[in-house]
Formats: C-alpha cells, structure tokens, sequence
C-alpha cells in the first residue's frame, strides 16, 4: 500500500486530515532526545516473546524511563506489572492506572509504608509487594499495616557477599521469612539482583541458590502460588536456566528495565541476545542530536551535548551518524545531507556540562558549525531523567509523538 508524505496512517491507511508530519530537525529544538518507534515495537515484542516462552511473568523497571506511555506499551503486550524504586515512583505508576507493582527496595518511611499498606482498601485488584531485608523492615511494614489497618505483601530479598542490598545468607532469609509470617505481613516469597554480578555463570549460581531459599520458605507462603524475582538487564539467560527445574508452584517475576530501549554501549556488551540470537535480538532506540558548534583547530569539534543531556556513566556516547547543513534553494532552507564516516574515525573524548569533544582521525568528515551530530548512548537509565519530554521518531525520521517522563 502506497501512502503519501507526509500523511499520517491509522491502522494502515493515510488519514488526509492530519497535519503533515514534520522531520525531527524542523520540529525540535537541539539537543533533543529521541526514541525510534520501530525499535521501541521490536524490543517490546521480542522481550514479551521471550518472558513467554520461557514461562515467565515480566514486570519491567519502570524507572529507567519514568515514562507512563512507555510502561503502558508495555503492558498492553503482555507484561504483568511494573517495578520501581521507590514509593515516589509507585506513586506515579498508581496515578497513571497501574496498580500491579514491585517496589524493588526495603521501604522503612512510615509515611511511604503506609501508603503501601493501603493500596488494596484502595483498588481491591491492585497487587503491591515490596521487599525486606532485616528485621528492621519487617517492624516498619508492621507498624505502618497496624497505621492504616492495611495489607503490606512483602517478599525476602537474598543478596550475595560484597554484592548490593540483601541478607547474605540462606539462613537469614530463612529465618527473615519466618519472622515476616510471625509479624502478620503477607509474605509473597524471595527476590534478589544478579545485575551486580561478573558473568552469567555467575549469575546461574546465584539464582540457584536463591530458587534454594523459594522452596525452603514455601510453606510460609499463603498464596496460591509463591513468587520468585529477579531482574536485570544483562544476565536474565542465567535466571532462565536456573529456575529451568522450578516447582509448578513458583511464579519468575522478571524485572529487566533497559531491553525496552537497548543501547550501543553497556547492554549492547551484554545483552542475553547476543548469547543467544536464536531467541531475536534488540534495537538500540536512543539517539541524542546536537549541533556542531565550535571547530576551532584541526581534528576537533565541540557538540552543544552534554552531561546535562546525555548518559556517560558506564561509557561515554558513540556517535551514531552526521548530518552536514547547507543552506540550499532561494529561500535558503536548510538541506540536511547524512555524511558516511568510519564510526572509528569520529569518536568522544570527553564531555562538560554542555560540551562533548569529538576527536576527527584522517578522513573523517570535514565538520562545519551548524552540522548535526547524532549520538547513541550507553546506560538507558542515566539519559532518561535529564529529560522531561521525549521525541518519538519513525525510520524516516518524522516526528510521531512526543511523550512525558515523571522524575
């Protein structure tokens, strides 16, 4: 089906009315953040495909976008919930209509307690559950379900030595269990974090050893089925492998937040699809353009991008493509022309505030202020909350939405 350009499509077909769409460098002022719609259906599908097939449930870390309309996409393909950090962000996941949520963190504010505790008087569907890792926690949630004569669902977090939050033995989640069921919350079971660890294998050990703890606490559990949770974004082949023998009983919660958008550094290293490129691949979505504004000697050019604008805390920026500016016509409109150029050939060096420092090896393209940079990122999680409006992009590169983030 041929459509004309410019149009707007609904469901396939051109819709005249609409107002044609504008490319991303007529519509937005620079720098801007963007996302790519095609990469952003790819990643949702393939994730969802892939939690699926392996049984799995997903609640994806809504944190790393803040965004309600990316965690509705979401959703709306299959996943069950949303994690966050905190009760700030459950609070904004609860005002946007999601009310299954894992808040994925030891909550000891009373005030933030409480409100937990009284979101199935609220909503008798929702489903909260939040984790504990002391007895410390365990008399929080108590005394903030006594507070507002609620139902606090928690669930053990089992972490690993030098590793991040978490009891560190098997023994301490046993008996942390144990003590949750004595003071009257609703255990819900174990979860733990195997992002922090070196390798996959690793990771495997881990969530084995954690699946170990599951089954042992089973029967404090008065639900139905007991829960299971692990979530990040580089290993999740090694929780599918360990919990590949788990009791029929025992639901996997997967949390990974960074596949809805990829990346071109830190989890385009590690992602599980490159482990196993059977099961599909991801796209990276994010793209940060910026224009040229300085070229003041040989091989350098300064880019109004910065750490302001763009992540840099687990590998600096790549530079995706190069748009040359000319003015060109008699009304002397801007022709934007991508410049081809070895990825080697224009690099990051560094980055201020507002600065990024492109190095220009031999034969890279001649820069001219006015052109335009555009950049992938490393870290998902970092680029997000420099940015409380986002710039949904097509392949062609027109802009489709624009869409809000809550930080």
């Amino acid at each position: 089906m041929t459509t004309t350009p410019g149009t707007v499509t609904t469901k396939g077909a051109p819709d005249p009315a609409a107002p044609a769409r504008r490319h991303v460098l007529e519509h937005a002022y620079l720098p801007v953040m963007t996302l790519r719609e095609s990469a952003l259906a790819n990643n949702t599908a393939v994730m969802q495909a892939y939690v699926e097939r392996h049984g799995l449930l997903f609640a994806p870390h809504m944190k790393t976008h803040m965004a309600p309309a990316l965690a509705a996409r979401q959703i709306a393909a299959g996943a069950w919930g949303v994690t966050v950090a905190s009760v700030q962000q459950a609070m904004v996941a609860w005002e946007h209509g999601i009310h299954r949520i894992v808040v994925a963190n030891e909550v000891l504010d009373p005030t933030g307690l409480a409100w937990l505790a009284s979101r199935r008087a609220a909503d008798p569907d929702a489903d909260f559950l939040c984790w504990v890792d002391s007895p410390a926690g365990v008399e929080a949630g108590r005394a903030a379900q006594d507070a507002v004569d609620g139902d606090l669902h928690v669930v053990v977090e089992v972490g690993f030595p030098g590793g991040r939050t978490g009891v560190r033995t098997a023994q301490q989640a046993r008996d942390l269990a144990q003590l949750a069921h004595d003071r009257g919350l609703s255990l819900r079971g174990v979860a733990g974090y195997e992002g922090g660890l070196p390798d996959v294998h690793a990771a495997r050990a881990y969530v084995e050893g954690v699946l170990a703890v599951a089954a042992a606490v089973r029967p404090l559990v008065e639900a139905p089925r007991a829960l299971l949770s692990m979530g990040g974004s580089a290993w999740f082949d090694g929780v599918v492998d360990a919990v590949a023998t788990r009791p029929d009983d025992l639901d996997v919660l997967l949390r990974s937040g960074a596949s809805l958008t990829h990346d071109d550094g830190f989890y385009a290293e590690r992602t599980p699809f490159g482990r196993h490129p059977d099961e599909g691949s991801l796209l990276a979505a994010i793209e940060v353009w910026g224009r040229v504004t300085s070229c003041p000697e040989p091989g350098l050019a300064l880019v109004a991008v910065g750490k302001r604008d763009i992540s840099f805390d687990e590998g600096l920026p790549v530079v995706r493509s190069v748009r040359s500016v000319r003015h060109v016509g008699p009304g002397g409109a801007a022709g934007v022309v991508p410049v081809a150029h070895d990825p080697e050939a224009v690099t990051v060096t560094r980055l201020d505030d507002q600065h990024c420092y492109l190095a220009l090896a031999d034969g890279a393209p001649e820069l001219t202020p006015g052109d335009v940079v555009v950049f992938g990122i490393s870290h998902p999680c970092t680029v997000f909350d420099k940015w409380r409006q986002v710039t949904v992009i097509d392949d062609d590169e027109t802009v489709l939405d624009t869409i809000a983030t809550w930080f």
